[in-house]
Protein backbone atom coordinates (compact mmCIF):
# COMPACT_ATOMS: atom_id res chain seq x y z
CA UNK A 1 0.00 0.00 0.00
CA UNK A 2 1.21 3.31 -1.02
CA UNK A 3 5.19 1.86 -1.54
CA UNK A 4 5.29 1.04 1.74
CA UNK A 5 7.88 -1.65 2.64
CA UNK A 6 9.25 -1.64 5.48
CA UNK A 7 7.37 -1.74 8.85
CA UNK A 8 8.08 2.26 9.73
CA UNK A 9 6.75 2.87 6.42
CA UNK A 10 4.07 0.68 6.93
CA UNK A 11 3.13 2.15 10.50
CA UNK A 12 3.40 5.62 9.05
CA UNK A 13 0.55 4.88 6.11
CA UNK A 14 -1.51 3.36 8.57
CA UNK A 15 -1.17 6.53 10.63
CA UNK A 16 -1.77 8.29 7.81
CA UNK A 17 -5.20 6.94 6.64
CA UNK A 18 -6.30 7.08 10.25
CA UNK A 19 -5.79 10.71 10.32
CA UNK A 20 -7.65 11.55 6.81
CA UNK A 21 -10.07 9.55 8.24
CA UNK A 22 -11.46 12.96 10.03
CA UNK A 23 -11.96 14.43 6.93
CA UNK A 24 -13.37 11.69 4.72
CA UNK A 25 -15.35 9.59 6.24
CA UNK A 26 -16.64 7.10 3.89
CA UNK A 27 -15.29 3.80 2.57
CA UNK A 28 -16.45 4.13 -0.90
CA UNK A 29 -13.84 3.31 -3.67
CA UNK A 30 -14.24 7.12 -4.52
CA UNK A 31 -13.25 8.02 -0.32
CA UNK A 32 -10.39 5.63 -0.85
CA UNK A 33 -9.33 8.14 -3.69
CA UNK A 34 -9.86 11.30 -1.59
CA UNK A 35 -8.05 9.92 1.45
CA UNK A 36 -4.71 9.04 -1.07
CA UNK A 37 -5.51 12.89 -2.19
CA UNK A 38 -5.25 14.67 1.16
CA UNK A 39 -2.34 12.20 1.68
CA UNK A 40 -0.09 12.97 -1.36
CA UNK A 41 -1.31 16.71 -0.91
CA UNK A 42 -1.10 17.29 2.68
CA UNK A 43 -4.20 19.25 2.17
CA UNK A 44 -7.77 18.48 3.54
CA UNK A 45 -9.47 20.96 1.33
CA UNK A 46 -8.29 18.80 -1.86
CA UNK A 47 -11.69 16.91 -1.45
CA UNK A 48 -13.59 19.48 -2.61
CA UNK A 49 -11.93 20.15 -5.88
CA UNK A 50 -12.19 16.87 -6.99
CA UNK A 51 -14.79 15.65 -9.58
CA UNK A 52 -16.03 12.19 -10.22
CA UNK A 53 -17.95 11.53 -13.88
CA UNK A 54 -18.88 8.41 -15.30
CA UNK A 55 -17.96 6.21 -12.77
CA UNK A 56 -14.56 6.55 -13.30
CA UNK A 57 -13.32 4.23 -10.59
CA UNK A 58 -14.85 1.33 -11.81
CA UNK A 59 -13.46 1.87 -15.13
CA UNK A 60 -10.50 2.77 -14.04
CA UNK A 61 -9.73 -0.52 -11.89
CA UNK A 62 -11.48 -2.48 -14.78
CA UNK A 63 -8.67 -1.02 -17.31
CA UNK A 64 -5.87 -1.96 -14.65
CA UNK A 65 -6.93 -5.42 -14.19
CA UNK A 66 -7.39 -5.97 -17.68
CA UNK A 67 -3.60 -4.95 -18.03
CA UNK A 68 -4.23 -1.65 -20.07
CA UNK A 69 -1.43 1.05 -20.77
CA UNK A 70 -1.57 4.04 -19.19
CA UNK A 71 -0.16 7.01 -21.59
CA UNK A 72 1.39 10.08 -18.68
CA UNK A 73 1.99 13.28 -20.45
CA UNK A 74 5.28 13.64 -18.77
CA UNK A 75 8.00 11.95 -16.79
CA UNK A 76 7.37 12.90 -13.52
CA UNK A 77 3.79 11.33 -13.60
CA UNK A 78 5.64 8.03 -15.02
CA UNK A 79 8.16 8.41 -12.00
CA UNK A 80 5.06 8.27 -9.32
CA UNK A 81 3.12 5.31 -10.87
CA UNK A 82 3.68 1.99 -9.54
CA UNK A 83 2.59 -0.14 -12.73
CA UNK A 84 4.78 -1.29 -15.81
CA UNK A 85 2.85 -0.28 -18.94
CA UNK A 86 3.33 3.39 -18.89
CA UNK A 87 3.95 5.28 -21.96
CA UNK A 88 5.32 9.20 -21.83
CA UNK A 89 3.71 10.92 -24.19
CA UNK A 90 6.31 14.39 -24.29
CA UNK A 91 8.54 11.13 -25.14
CA UNK A 92 6.77 10.81 -28.80
CA UNK A 93 6.76 14.92 -29.59
CA UNK A 94 7.87 14.06 -33.26
CA UNK A 95 6.52 16.97 -34.98
CA UNK A 96 5.64 19.33 -32.47
CA UNK A 97 7.97 22.10 -33.65
CA UNK A 98 7.41 21.80 -37.14
CA UNK A 99 3.14 22.42 -35.72
CA UNK A 100 4.40 24.98 -33.47
CA UNK A 101 2.81 22.89 -30.47
CA UNK A 102 3.64 21.27 -27.38
CA UNK A 103 5.47 18.31 -26.77
CA UNK A 104 3.12 17.14 -24.79
CA UNK A 105 0.12 17.49 -27.15
CA UNK A 106 2.21 16.35 -30.22
CA UNK A 107 2.77 13.63 -28.18
CA UNK A 108 -0.74 12.46 -28.17
CA UNK A 109 -1.57 13.01 -31.11
CA UNK A 110 1.49 10.85 -32.51
CA UNK A 111 -0.31 7.76 -29.94
CA UNK A 112 -3.36 8.75 -30.49
CA UNK A 113 -3.84 4.91 -32.10
CA UNK A 114 -2.59 3.65 -28.90
CA UNK A 115 -5.16 5.81 -26.58
CA UNK A 116 -9.09 3.51 -27.42
CA UNK A 117 -9.19 1.53 -23.87
CA UNK A 118 -6.06 3.47 -22.00
CA UNK A 119 -6.15 4.96 -19.31
CA UNK A 120 -4.72 8.85 -19.47
CA UNK A 121 -3.10 10.26 -17.19
CA UNK A 122 -2.09 14.00 -17.63
CA UNK A 123 -0.58 15.69 -14.12
CA UNK A 124 0.99 18.83 -15.94
CA UNK A 125 -0.01 20.05 -19.08
CA UNK A 126 -3.37 21.70 -20.11
CA UNK A 127 -2.24 21.54 -23.84
CA UNK A 128 -2.60 17.79 -23.52
CA UNK A 129 -5.76 17.87 -22.11
CA UNK A 130 -7.14 19.43 -24.55
CA UNK A 131 -5.36 17.30 -27.14
CA UNK A 132 -6.93 14.45 -25.39
CA UNK A 133 -10.34 16.60 -25.47
CA UNK A 134 -10.00 16.94 -29.45
CA UNK A 135 -8.96 13.70 -30.08
CA UNK A 136 -11.74 11.62 -28.21
CA UNK A 137 -13.89 14.08 -30.44
CA UNK A 138 -12.71 12.51 -33.11
CA UNK A 139 -12.99 9.32 -31.99
CA UNK A 140 -9.97 7.78 -29.99
CA UNK A 141 -11.59 6.80 -26.53
CA UNK A 142 -9.90 6.23 -23.52
CA UNK A 143 -10.88 4.21 -20.94
CA UNK A 144 -10.35 6.62 -18.23
CA UNK A 145 -9.22 10.36 -18.36
CA UNK A 146 -7.27 11.71 -14.93
CA UNK A 147 -6.49 15.22 -15.68
CA UNK A 148 -5.41 17.56 -13.07
CA UNK A 149 -3.06 19.92 -14.90
CA UNK A 150 -1.96 23.09 -12.86
CA UNK A 151 -2.02 26.42 -14.04
CA UNK A 152 -3.20 29.39 -15.07
CA UNK A 153 -3.27 29.23 -18.57
CA UNK A 154 -5.76 26.89 -19.87
CA UNK A 155 -5.76 24.63 -16.88
CA UNK A 156 -9.23 25.36 -15.52
CA UNK A 157 -10.58 25.56 -18.92
CA UNK A 158 -9.11 22.09 -20.41
CA UNK A 159 -10.82 20.20 -17.20
CA UNK A 160 -13.80 21.94 -18.03
CA UNK A 161 -14.33 20.64 -21.55
CA UNK A 162 -13.06 17.09 -20.48
CA UNK A 163 -15.64 17.19 -17.67
CA UNK A 164 -17.85 17.86 -20.95
CA UNK A 165 -16.98 14.24 -22.83
CA UNK A 166 -19.18 11.51 -22.15
CA UNK A 167 -16.20 9.49 -20.62
CA UNK A 168 -15.21 8.43 -17.04
CA UNK A 169 -12.97 10.74 -15.46
CA UNK A 170 -11.30 12.46 -12.76
CA UNK A 171 -10.70 15.93 -12.61
CA UNK A 172 -9.69 18.97 -10.42
CA UNK A 173 -11.88 22.48 -10.50
CA UNK A 174 -9.51 25.51 -11.33
CA UNK A 175 -6.14 25.95 -11.53
CA UNK A 176 -5.03 23.40 -8.64
CA UNK A 177 -3.49 19.90 -9.53
CA UNK A 178 -0.17 18.50 -10.37
CA UNK A 179 1.71 15.42 -11.28
CA UNK A 180 1.36 14.34 -7.36
CA UNK A 181 -2.19 14.16 -7.23
CA UNK A 182 -2.34 12.90 -10.68
CA UNK A 183 -0.30 9.69 -9.34
CA UNK A 184 -2.11 9.84 -6.07
CA UNK A 185 -5.55 8.88 -8.27
CA UNK A 186 -3.78 6.12 -10.53
CA UNK A 187 -2.12 4.64 -7.35
CA UNK A 188 -5.10 4.26 -5.30
CA UNK A 189 -6.90 2.33 -9.06
CA UNK A 190 -4.14 0.48 -8.68
CA UNK A 191 -4.26 -0.47 -5.40
CA UNK A 192 -8.16 -0.83 -5.36
CA UNK A 193 -7.73 -3.09 -8.44
CA UNK A 194 -5.60 -5.98 -6.10
CA UNK A 195 -8.11 -5.70 -3.89
CA UNK A 196 -10.18 -8.67 -5.65
CA UNK A 197 -13.58 -7.50 -3.35
CA UNK A 198 -14.09 -4.40 -5.86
Amino acid sequence: MMGAYTKEAERIVEESYRIVERFVKGNTPEDFVLKRCIIATGDPSVKDIIVFRNDPVKAGVKAIRDGKEIIADVSMVKAGIRWTNVVVAVEHSEGAKELGITRTAMGFYNLRDRIAGSIIAIGNSPSATLAVYDLFKKGYKPALIVATPVGFVNASKSKEMVRSLEVPSITTIGSRGGSALCVAIVNSMIDLAHERSY
